[in-house]
């Protein structure tokens, strides 16, 4: 017997422990980024060199989402989501004792960013298996939004505790409590089966025109796999460029940054990472209502008025204001975080849920490269320059980017029987 064809309610639990999981994830992603500075005297390092920690953990993740979608289709929900949260949980309880290196601490951050790609990949089968197409929009935005509610304790907690304790490596010690708090919530809600696959979303056979087979190659064949994988690559560039170079920014030191030192620049970063919980929500309610399921509407808003808002911090004119560099920030962040919820459903739409975890780790797991990209690059311009300002406005060159390849997005929809 099917428990949850009863309990239709239970998918909310699931849900949670996704959401959960990617929250735990964010934390760890951004909670180096505000304290950048300390962090690279602590270890040894100029700033420039400090970032390759960033990169590390975005890099490592997306290797890990390639091959995520198939641990999720393969093993299940439960295994990718309890992988996901030890690979980062247990580097960071071990900080403390293993983490005074510099060498040692980006192999610590290449394995909790397999976080990353394994809690990304666990979207697919969560929303293809457990949520009818109408409510995709909606749950992926929850999905998503984690990430932003994630970073957004990270950037406060993290300076907070770190002038707490003295001691990053202990900061991070600290904050893994919550995932292991989120390994007991998953053992408990997502062991029970999903509803029927077919009633959820429909298998080949019952999509409509030029449906998308199973077998690898034919899905590696298909249009939407490209333009999906291109409009994350660089949509994974801005926000992980403006959640892990932008309060680095903030905070450095003039002439590199804006000097408003570790808890400003914290409090700052709020704009832009909570914010996003708000933006995904309304990103995948515009999606489901208003785009009724065409993804370029949201690609075309997203990607222009992020590129305009993440440009303008770099103005006098708006930083030298507290109150127009809040706002910008919050733009910046609200845009950055619209258009994932169609990011995602655009990917589910195109193929069967058979193959959900498969594309989504595929097309997020190569596409989150341009995250890698872009805070490699914009690591590389700050040695460089001594400046964050080239990293910038290559992250905004990047948004324009994705606009160009979001408007190729055609919509496919799925038959209705």
């Amino acid at each position: 017997m099917n428990t949850c064809a009863t309990r239709p309610g239970h998918k909310w639990l699931v849900l949670l422990a996704g959401v959960w999981a990617t929250v735990v994830f964010s934390i760890n992603l951004i909670l180096l980024a505000p304290i950048l500075g300390q962090v690279a005297k602590d270890l040894g390092v100029n700033v420039g060199v400090a970032t390759n920690l960033l990169t590390g953990f975005v890099f490592s993740g997306s290797v890990i989402a390639i091959i995520g979608g198939i641990i999720c289709d393969r093993w299940g929900l439960t295994a990718a989501l309890v992988l996901s949260s030890l690979c980062v949980t247990v580097p960071a309880t071990l900080m403390p004792w293993i983490g005074h290196d510099y060498q040692t601490v980006l192999v610590l951050r290449l394995i909790q960013g397999a976080s990353l790609g394994l809690g990304m990949a666990s979207t697919g089968p969560i929303l293809a298996r457990w949520f009818p197409p109408e409510e995709r929009g909606l749950a992926g935005g929850f999905l998503i939004g984690g990430m932003s509610l994630g970073c957004g304790i990270g950037v406060i907690l993290s300076p907070a505790i770190f002038l707490l304790v003295g001691s990053w490596q202990k900061m991070s010690a600290l904050l893994s409590i919550a995932g292991w708090a989120g390994i007991v919530l998953t053992l408990a809600v997502t062991r029970k089966q999903p509803p029927v696959i077919s009633a959820v979303n429909p298998e080949p056979q019952q999509m409509g025109p030029e449906p998308v087979s199973a077998p690898l190659k034919d899905l590696l064949l298909s249009p939407v796999t490209w333009i999906a994988t291109m409009v994350i690559f660089f949509a994974a560039w801005g926000v992980q460029s403006l959640l892990n170079l932008v309060p680095a920014y903030l905070a450095s030191d003039v002439p590199i940054g804006l000097g408003l030192g570790p808890m400003i620049a914290g409090k700052l970063s709020l704009a832009l990472t909570l914010i996003g919980i708000f933006a995904n929500f309304a990103g995948g309610m515009f999606f489901d209502k208003v785009a009724k399921g065409d993804a370029r509407f949201s690609f075309v808003m997203g990607f222009l008025l992020f590129a305009i808002f993440a440009y303008l911090i770099l103005s006098p004119f708006v930083y030298q204001s507290m109150w127009l560099l809040v706002i910008c920030l919050m733009f910046a962040g609200f845009w950055a975080m619209f258009a994932g919820p169609a990011g995602n459903a655009y990917i589910i739409m195109n193929f069967p849920a058979s193959s959900a975890g498969r594309m989504i780790g595929w097309c997020n797991g190569l596409g989150m490269f341009g995250g890698t990209v872009g805070i490699w690059l914009g690591g590389m311009s700050v040695a460089r320059t001594g400046n964050f300002r080239t990293a910038i406005t290559l992250m905004c060159i990047a948004a324009v980017a994705g606009l160009m390849v979001g408007i190729l997005a055609k919509p496919r929809r799925l038959a209705r029987g």
